[in-house]
């Protein structure tokens, strides 16, 4: 129980990962305020935590909207009647396409969700976690930031950038005891991951895993709990990688 009563936000935890850590975080005694862009999936979500005995409440929020983030924000301290503690920026929004293909909405939407929404998020969440004396900061970055796969332009650089915005969240907010890591995942096979890439390909990348099959979203969430708790009090500025060694292979 090392989360417990601490108010933990999670966002894109209508499904996959996202869920799979508010249900980790649920089970180490936390109070989750769960974010995600689509009510329709976070509902039945919402509803499935507190199935199992979890204080969990539904926030239904765009990330990549800075003042709609800080009132959601506002609304999560006021309603839990408590500063958040942890936040788990895990939102994302991914399409892979070829360089030529790249059109100005899909890539502005992917860095306003997935980059632009981690500023956001952190810059709402600071000065709440500053007033309870800190805090814990765990963003969701990928192994794509440094072995990029076909089509993928946007997607690794954005998730190169959460990198480099959590590490150099990780030097600013020290002085506010608060921490910030990143997780680079490698395949998850969450039925949203599986479904980016076409059969043969899947196969592929699964032939090629070391550990012979891809990651599951609960291994993925314990990390996070970790990373989140006060276990990884000396754990500042680091990417933990969780990938079934695919990437150490030099490739």
């Amino acid at each position: 129980m090392r989360l417990q009563g601490r108010v933990c936000v999670v966002t894109g935890a209508a499904r996959g990962i996202g869920l799979a850590i508010a249900e980790r975080f649920g089970r180490e005694g936390a109070r989750l305020a769960c974010i995600d862009v689509s009510g329709r999936r976070l509902a039945p979500a919402v509803e499935q935590l507190r199935a199992k005995g979890f204080e969990a409440r539904g926030y239904d929020v765009d990330v990549g909207r800075r003042d709609d983030v800080r009132n959601v924000f506002d609304a999560v301290q006021r309603e839990f009647g408590a500063p958040i503690a942890s936040l788990v920026n895990n939102a994302v929004f991914a399409r892979f396409q070829p360089l030529e293909e790249i059109d100005a909405e899909t890539a502005e939407r992917m860095i306003g969700v997935g980059l632009l929404g981690l500023v956001w998020t952190t810059q709402a969440a600071v000065p709440q976690m500053a007033r309870r004396g800190g805090g814990s900061i765990v963003n969701l970055s990928s192994i794509a930031a440094d072995h990029p796969t076909k089509d993928a332009i946007v997607y690794a650089a954005v998730k190169a950038g959460v990198i480099g915005l959590s590490r150099a969240s990780a030097i600013e907010l020290c002085a506010k005891n608060i921490r910030v890591n990143a997780i680079a995942p490698g395949m998850i096979g969450t039925p949203a991951s599986i479904a980016q890439y076409d059969e043969a390909t899947v196969a592929k990348r699964r032939a090629e895993m070391p550990m012979g099959r891809f990651g599951e979203p609960e291994e993925i969430a314990v990390l996070a709990a970790f990373l989140a708790s006060d276990d990884a009090s000396y754990v500042q500025g680091a990417t933990v990688t969780a990938d079934g060694g695919w990437t150490v292979p030099s490739r």
